[in-house]
């Protein structure tokens, strides 16, 4: 048992600025080829392909930022897809929490 008292964390005073984070729900499926295809589920337009799964995502994520990127510099609306995509036979799903 602890018997220390919670401090409350108090982030008004801290000079850290928030950054922003976005859940990126992705699908991922193989190719008849033997490459892996993944797609966002949630954000129009984005689908990779590529030799490994590790790849694909580390491709998708960098593409889902500047995605989500140019939509805040341009102060538009970031056209989510809500709710997702459907998941399509063969498609396994994957949720990255990512941050800017």
């Amino acid at each position: 048992m602890n018997d220390q008292p919670e401090l409350p964390i108090d982030h008004s005073s801290s000079n850290v600025p928030e950054v922003p984070s976005f859940g990126c729900i992705v699908y991922v499926s193989s190719t008849p080829k033997g490459r892996i295809k993944a797609r966002v589920a949630n954000l129009p337009g984005i689908e990779i392909e590529a030799a490994s799964e590790r790849d694909a995502l580390t491709k998708i994520v960098k593409q889902f930022k500047n995605t989500i990127q140019d939509h805040i510099q341009a102060k538009s609306k970031i056209p989510w897809i809500d709710p997702p995509s459907s998941i399509v036979e063969g498609e396994q799903k994957r949720f990255l929490p990512t941050h800017l």
